[in-house]
């Protein structure tokens, strides 16, 4: 496939007077009149981004690079995967990934940061299947479609026309600083063209029935007339545990009831004398020349008494703790550094250097470490008793209610009514105010937005499966649902349609990708095939 060719054809046919050559499929010549610019991310100051975005993709080498695994082979040929049979080292990996990486930022106008790596490795796996399959099916593109999809994409267009100018600031600015040659980047946009006709191929057989948009409608926008019934799990009588159901739960949960190490601190701060950076600074400058004298001791000189140097200094000591890793001992003081800080100190080094406070800086003395430890199960055996039967008590209380809920919706199939099987079981059914699901107007009554969601997904004549809440469980019974507007319905019902079959398409496609993952000729890391199947 000749892509210069279809570069020459085009330049030819839109301007044969044009200044700027380029190793890439669209011509280079400026728009007829000035528009205004769309896409505003990618922009001068774009280089400075693209040296943390290298990053993701350098990672790699610079770890392997330093990292001879045993037997002396080399990292770069050892096999990360397979698709479609082909073993992928990590150079073929990395190549792979820089063509996701210019995909990704083709396809969404966004470059991922450097915390995206673990996404970009999932693209680049993702893509390596499409191609492949796009290779299996023989699905081809023209010169034409990569020309018409470069002009339909938005971040080379000014008022939705496409625009030379903007397309060669992208290629300065992110193209040729990571070294993508002109085919690089037609193969990568080739490659989006061919997988996005497979995909659309694959999605074409979604279909939505027109029932299942009009139950859809109905559900969100019907108005709905429900009751409530609660369980509190407070009126449950819970059962005396075993020694060995208190014994199982203490092992099950011993972190929970560890003792965790603590640490008393002296601290002397150093007051800003004001807001401005200068008296900050000299409140900084105080701090260091404090700490100074307990660090980078000659050999054989004694380390200072803190407490002699703070009088000497004429600072006032204030002493905080014993307090826990996860406590924050400093009066008005917030940031979790200082404390982290105080669990850095030991008796070795038990000064701390000076540290940014609310009003300036504060410097930190160990006074006492005490080591956190486990405690057994004797001491703890009145406190596990209490929370094993708390625990068997909501047990019980959400076994009570599912059978509950389970008899009652089989029992009102047999055409016996909600009030009757609700008194037989001696529980209460509140009425909730009439409202719609779909509806943005705040509801006041207990658990409403849960309350909001379940009733759209059960049938009138149906109770909801039983509900945790703070304090108990609940259950809601659907009595009736209003038909919706009509009014609603002529507006609302095409782009319930429309979300419906996107839905459907998306499902068929991560289906397809799942069946793909799993094939014998693929061998996905298993983080991938992790991130697959949690995205189904």
């Amino acid at each position: 496939m000749n892509f210069q060719n279809a570069k020459h054809q085009t330049q030819q046919s839109a301007q044969k007077d044009h200044s700027h050559v380029f190793d890439f499929a669209l011509p280079s010549y400026p728009p007829s009149k000035p528009k205004r610019m769309m896409i505003t991310f990618l922009h001068d100051k774009l280089k400075g981004l693209l040296l943390l975005l290298l990053a993701i993709v350098g990672v790699s080498f610079i770890f392997f690079g330093n990292w001879t695994p045993q037997g002396g082979r080399d990292p770069a040929s050892q096999t990360l995967g397979k698709v479609g049979g082909r073993s992928i080292n990590l150079n073929e990996f990395v190549a792979a990934q820089r063509q996701a990486l210019l995909e990704v930022t083709l396809q969404s106008g966004r470059i991922p940061s450097v915390d995206q790596n673990e996404f970009l490795n999932f693209q680049t796996w993702i893509r390596l299947l499409q191609i492949q399959a796009a290779d299996q099916a023989k699905i081809d593109a023209q010169p034409n479609q990569l020309i018409a999809a470069i002009k339909k994409n938005p971040l080379f267009q000014k008022d939705r026309a496409y625009d030379p100018e903007i397309f060669q600031r992208f290629n300065a600015n992110f193209l040729a600083p990571q070294g993508f040659s002109g085919e690089r980047f037609n193969q990568a946009v080739l490659d989006s063209v061919r997988t996005d006709t497979l995909l659309r191929a694959l999605a074409s057989t979604a279909f939505v029935p027109p029932e299942e948009a009009e139950k859809k409608l109905q559900q969100l926008f019907g108005s709905v007339h429900a009751q409530v019934v609660r369980w509190d799990p407070s009126k449950t009588t819970p059962p005396e545990p075993k020694p060995e159901d208190l014994e199982s739960f203490y092992k099950a949960n011993a972190a929970e009831f560890s003792i965790p190490p603590r640490r008393t601190v002296d601290v002397v701060e150093f007051l800003a004398l004001g807001t401005s950076e200068d008296q900050r600074a000299k409140a900084g400058e105080a701090a260091f020349a404090f700490t100074s004298q307990f660090f980078n001791l000659a050999e054989g000189k004694a380390r200072p008494s803190f407490p002699a140097q703070a009088a000497e200094a004429k600072l006032k000591i204030q002493t905080h703790g014993p307090f826990a890793p996860s406590e924050t001992p400093f009066p008005g003081e917030t940031d979790p550094k200082l404390t982290a800080a105080a669990f850095a100190l030991t008796p070795d080094e038990p000064v701390s250097d000076y540290l940014p406070s609310k009003n300036g800086f504060f410097v930190l003395h160990l006074r006492e470490e005490l080591p956190g430890r486990n405690r057994t199960l004797s001491e703890v055996s009145s406190e596990i008793r209490a929370r094993w039967q708390d625990q068997a008590r909501y047990q019980m209380t959400a076994q009570a209610a599912q059978l509950f809920v389970q008899k009652a919706n089989v029992a009102m199939a047999q055409g016996q009514k909600w009030e009757d099987l609700v008194k037989a079981a001696g529980l209460t059914s509140s009425a909730l105010p009439i409202f719609t699901p779909a509806d943005e107007k705040p509801l006041t009554f207990p658990e409403a937005d849960r309350i909001r969601s379940v009733v759209t997904l059960i049938d009138a004549g149906r109770v909801s499966s039983p509900l945790r809440t703070q304090k108990d469980f609940l259950a809601v019974y659907l009595s009736q649902r209003d038909p919706a507007p009509s009014a609603t319905t002529a507006s609302t019902l095409p782009k319930i349609t429309a979300q419906l079959l996107n839905q459907r398409k998306g499902q068929i496609i991560r289906d397809w990708l799942s069946g793909q993952a799993t094939l014998p000729e693929n061998q996905l890391p298993a983080e991938v095939l992790t991130q697959l199947r949690g995205s189904l």
